[in-house]
């Protein structure tokens, strides 16, 4: 295995299991999928989403993953969050088995000259607390590590993963947190939980278990009994999108910010389904629709939102 390799799966699998740490229903599904199925489930992509300022953002996720061998390949916006949004993959041949390929990743953040006034100096004061990336010392480490240089490599490891995984800036105020929430419920999700991963996705369309994602959302409720974001319906998208998604309703916790506790969602899976480009073309990446869909996402994300309804509230 290649350094850059072992840098690329040292980091998906550590922001994998930091994720998995939060949610029971990953074990639920799988082990239920292993036992009846025999199969695992394949990784579609998972999202991070950033604070927009001079030294955080959408630029900022994208030049730490092309460090592992990821770059842009669309982009988006959703206008009712005022969230920009791109995905990375990574290089992948005409000739790679679906199956043998890394999980995309969505990284986003915000449109900064979209945000109410009074929300944007919220933010900006606090992204303010975060100091740029060292660029020459990054360089410098991927070159290394291309030299196959452990130490090199396992810094980069350090550097990538210190960001992904923590908050640069304090916990807001409830008032803060209010105010943000007002016009833009996700950004106030953010400003709490920090860039961490909100959601992974499984690829369902691979399972041998589900010829419909429908059937695999009638297993999670009726089997396994749990809840999906009904937002925009249970299902978003179609055949002719490309892409069927739908999604976990998460628990809410409860969160102590700098001088008082709110009720937040936690983070949630994600289930696609992604449709061939032709018939009988199954068996490749390329032969499935590979991108995402805007309209499909605008909903998906609200798994993010608060709902008052009978989820269980988590000491």
């Amino acid at each position: 295995m290649s350094m850059l390799e072992w840098v690329k799966n040292t980091i998906l699998s550590q922001l994998w299991e930091n994720y998995k740490s939060h949610l029971a229903e990953i074990d639920i599904i799988q082990n239920h999928i292993q036992k009846h199925f025999r199969e695992k489930l394949t990784p579609d992509h998972f999202a991070i989403i950033d604070l927009p300022g001079p030294n955080t953002g959408m630029d900022t996720l994208t030049c730490l993953f092309s460090y592992l061998g990821y770059k842009m390949r669309g982009q988006g916006y959703l206008a009712e969050k005022q969230n920009n949004f791109r995905w990375l993959s990574e290089e992948i041949l005409n000739d790679r088995l679906v199956t043998d390929v890394s999980p995309q990743i969505v990284v986003a953040d915000f449109r900064r000259e979209a945000l109410a006034p009074e929300v944007l100096k919220i933010i900006d004061y606090y992204t303010g607390f975060a100091k740029p990336l060292k660029s020459n010392q990054l360089k410098l480490l991927h070159r290394k590590m291309l030299q196959q240089d452990e130490n090199a490599a396992a810094k980069l490891c350090d550097i990538i993963l210190n960001y992904l995984q923590t908050r640069d800036w304090p916990l807001p105020t409830v008032t803060e947190y209010e105010t943000v929430k007002s016009h833009n419920e996700l950004l106030a999700w953010v400003l709490v939980m920090g860039r961490q991963v909100n959601h992974f996705a499984w690829s369902i369309h691979l399972s041998k278990g589900f010829s419909q994602l429908s059937l695999f959302n009638e297993f999670l409720s009726s089997t396994l009994n749990i809840s999906l974001n009904k937002k925009g319906g249970l299902i978003k998208g179609d055949f002719k999108r490309g892409i069927e998604q739908s999604s976990t309703q998460p628990a809410i916790k409860s969160v102590k910010l700098a001088d008082g506790v709110i009720n937040l969602p936690d983070r949630f899976i994600e289930f696609v389904w992604r449709h061939p480009k032709k018939i009988g073309k199954k068996e490749l990446w390329h032969d499935y629709f590979t991108e995402f869909v805007a309209e499909n996402a605008d909903r998906v994300v609200e798994s993010l939102y608060l709902e008052s309804m009978e989820n269980k509230i988590e000491q």
